[in-house]
C-alpha cells in the first residue's frame, strides 16, 4: 500500500506499507508520524479518509480527536479520485501523473 497526503502548498512523503494495514499500524505508521504533525502545521486543515476498517476503529478515532475530519460519503467520485494509490500529483497543474 502507498499512503500520502496533499494539502494547500505541501505534500507528505510517500509511505510504503507492506503487509496488512491494521488499526495499530495505521496509528503508529501513518497518523502519529504524518497526520498529527501536519495538522499542527496547518491548524485549520480538514482531513478526510475512507471507511476502511483501520480508519474507523476506536484506536484510530481516538488518535484523531484533535483533527477536524469530514465524513466519507459513499461512492464519492472526488474522494475516490484522490485516494487512488500510486498517483503523483503535479503541484502546478493539479493533474495526476501515473
Amino acid at each position: 500500500m502507498v499512503w500520502d497526503v496533499f494539502a494547500y502548498n505541501t505534500r507528505s512523503p510517500l509511505v510504503m506499507i507492506r503487509g496488512t494495514m491494521t488499526a495499530q499500524r495505521y496509528v503508529h505508521d501513518i497518523l502519529q508520524p504524518q497526520v498529527l504533525p501536519l495538522e499542527q502545521w496547518l491548524p485549520r486543515a480538514i482531513s478526510q479518509q475512507d471507511n476502511a476498517r483501520p480508519h474507523t476503529v476506536r484506536v484510530s478515532q481516538d488518535c484523531l480527536k484533535t483533527v477536524t475530519t469530514l465524513l466519507w460519503r459513499a461512492r464519492s467520485q472526488i474522494c475516490l479520485q484522490s485516494s487512488i494509490s500510486g498517483i503523483i500529483w503535479d503541484g502546478e497543474l493539479g493533474i495526476p501523473r501515473v
